[in-house]
């Protein structure tokens, strides 16, 4: 379970990251990685909460379809709030939707890198038996 926070921890960082990022070079577009990135964050926190306790298959079914049903209003959101404007600005919305959608995954793949998680040494078991 201390892998799961981790990865959350990262994942908020890499939010922070994008935001900043966002906010310096793409100022428009900084309400949907924010956006993007706090759905994600809250469906992960969701996530942690249904499996720490006895896990039924009720609780994890709504669970999914919460989670999507979260995914497809910020869509509708976004489509809806930018279709006047555009399709460059419709997509480049979207981008920035889906990078900070995308924060849980960055976060786990960062996560699995050596300089996060050390890889564990392999118990090397020696045979000190003669057959002579």
């Amino acid at each position: 379970m201390k892998d799961v926070h981790v990865i959350s921890i990262i994942a908020l960082i890499y939010s922070v990251i994008l935001a900043l990022v966002t906010l310096i070079f793409f100022n428009d577009y900084l309400l949907w990685a924010i956006l993007g990135s706090a759905v994600a964050l809250f469906n992960h926190s969701l996530m942690i909460q249904v499996t720490k306790n006895k896990l039924t298959s009720y609780k994890l079914v709504t669970h999914l379809i919460q989670r999507y049903v979260f995914y497809i209003v910020i869509l509708a959101i976004v489509y809806f709030d930018t279709r006047n404007l555009g399709t460059d600005i419709m997509i480049q919305s979207y981008v920035f939707l889906l990078l900070g959608i995308a924060s849980i995954k960055f976060g786990a793949i960062i996560y699995q890198t050596p300089l996060i998680k050390k890889p564990k040494e392999a118990e090397v078991k020696t045979n000190d038996t003669d057959s002579n």
